[in-house]
């Protein structure tokens, strides 16, 4: 069992720089690992080097963040994977891979391979490029870690390195060792007994690749270098693909790469929950208060007496019968509209949007309930005949009703009050409301509270005062082609019209609390 020292002192790590070398199992073979290309493994002897090793760099983190610290310096092929030793270089970035590496920080390695060629079933990596390898806190391959970290404090004091000792595992039957000292080192020296050396592994030769003398492979280590080949228009076009969508089709990281939702935001679509609630859709309080009438032309008249006939006292005796003097005034009312529209996009009714189609409808429709409504309080409260003032709301509901039945001889039927004033019910038990209100046929609970009605006021009136009429089916919904801009017109008309016959029928009483 190979036994490997690591460097794990605050050293200075910019001193000797002959010394600064990152080793470890880069490749596992035959082994799956979650890459960029998903579960993949690479069958022995599949990944190819250049003739020039340095080309191979070290960097910090996967490219392109990646920053390089150092190129590739020795080769160690063994049945179970491929062992590289990596010469850092000087510098802050070299420091600090260094120190990543010696604390476990970022103490994996993971290759960056191009020109990956796999298996027929997309399991096996077939053949590829070594490009770079990076340092990384979790690899693609579990095993894929450094072995062995030299960062000699001083050149003159070998001792000076405080060392760890770590056990990696045990390699194959036949395996050259893990050869962990630099590489051609310049004017070597004969180690002291106790020297800060990174490797302690026996000193059998070892098939070993330098990047300073190629031509000093140990014999049956064959050296394979990349050469081009003939692409298929396939994997041109494959190429071409995916160098569109922003990355390259034979390229393999065997990192575990981090894939983000805010990164990725078009992975997966948003939880769609339609139409937000805005409320309860409005429903009209006024106009069911008042007489209902149907539109049937878009000008109406009636009529109404102003002197109406009139009974008197007779003695009978063939006498003359009592007779005043009637008189009729008409009364011409013409009908309203409201309506809205707008140009829809014609894309909602082609993709059969019916969501919004059916919201937007729904929201005109309800536009169309408020405004009627508050149409019919305005025409109300015009038409209501002053009745003086009240201290207290309850007192200003039973004096209006009060006028109504005294002027139009019939039960108040309605009490419009401003939310406001309501809010003073509050303040009111059971014992403080008179019992007269029960003989006026006006009671608390039957109050409409309206923000249409200004607040201090009481509106009191009886139904048939007032007519509301309106077209049958208003508001009507209308739907048509915009060819010449491509879109689809949508709207809603409504005709309404509101028809006093007769003022008696209707009090307004001020609320003055009294000093």
């Amino acid at each position: 069992m190979t036994t490997t020292e690591f460097a794990t002192a605050p050293a200075d790590l910019s001193a000797d720089a002959e010394r600064r070398t990152i080793t470890g199992l880069a490749l596992p073979y035959n082994v799956p690992g979650r890459t960029s290309r998903g579960l993949v493994s690479v069958d022995a002897g599949a990944v190819s080097l250049p003739p020039d090793l340095k080309r191979v760099k070290l960097l910090r983190d996967h490219r392109p963040e990646g920053t390089p610290v150092g190129y590739l310096a020795r080769v160690d092929q063994t049945p179970d994977g491929m062992i590289l030793g990596f010469k850092v270089g000087a510098g802050p970035d070299g420091d600090l891979a260094l120190s990543d590496a010696t604390e476990g920080i970022r103490d994996a390695l993971s290759v960056e391979l191009s020109g990956v060629q796999l298996s027929p079933d997309g399991k096996r990596v077939v053949s590829a490029q070594l490009d770079a390898v990076a340092l990384v806190a979790i690899p693609a391959f579990a095993d894929a870690r450094v072995s062995s970290v030299v960062a000699q404090a001083q050149p003159d004091q070998p001792t000076g390195v405080t060392t760890m000792t770590v056990t990696p595992a045990t390699p194959a039957a036949g395996a050259a060792p893990v050869t962990t000292a630099p590489a051609a080192p310049a004017a070597p020296a004969p180690a002291p007994a106790d020297s800060g050396t990174a490797a302690t592994a026996p000193a059998a030769p070892a098939a070993v690749l330098t990047a300073a003398a190629p031509a000093a492979v140990p014999a049956g280590i064959a050296l394979t270098t990349a050469t081009p080949r003939p692409r298929s228009l396939a994997e041109v076009t494959e190429a071409l693909q995916a160098a569109y969508y922003g990355g390259t089709s034979d390229t393999l990281h065997a990192a575990l790469a981090d894939i983000t939702r805010s990164a990725n935001p078009w992975v997966s679509p948003d939880g769609w929950v339609g139409e937000l609630w805005s409320g309860v859709a409005y429903e009209r309080q006024i106009v069911p208060l008042l007489n209902p009438g149907t539109l049937t032309h878009w000008k109406l008249t009636g009529w109404r007496w102003v002197v109406a006939p009139e009974v008197d006292d007779y003695t009978g005796d063939k006498t003359a019968v009592p007779s005043n003097a009637p008189t009729t005034e008409s009364v011409p009312v013409e009908a309203k509209r409201l309506a809205g529209a707008h140009d829809l996009d014609r894309k909602f009714w082609d993709f059969n949007d019916t969501e919004f189609i059916n919201s937007y409808f729904r929201a005109m429709t309800e536009s169309y309930a408020y405004q009627s409504d508050e149409r019919a309080a305005a025409a109300v409260a015009a038409a209501a005949t002053a009745a003086g003032s009240a201290t207290d709301l309850l007192k200003a509901v039973a004096k209006g009703a009060r006028t109504v039945k005294s002027a139009a001889r019939t039960p108040a039927t309605f009490a419009l009050v401003n939310p406001i004033d309501l809010e003073a019910l509050l303040e009111v038990t059971a014992f403080d409301v008179p019992a007269f209100l029960d003989l006026l046929g006006i009671r608390p609970e039957n109050f409409t509270d309206s923000d249409f009605v200004p607040a201090g006021t009481v509106v009191v009136g009886a139904k048939p005062a007032m007519t509301f009429y309106e077209l049958g089916g208003s508001p009507i919904r209308v739907e048509t082609v915009n060819i010449a801009n491509g879109g689809r017109d949508g709207g809603v008309f409504g005709y309404y019209a509101t028809l006093l016959h007769s003022a008696k029928g209707i009090a307004k009483v001020t609320i003055a609390p009294a000093p």
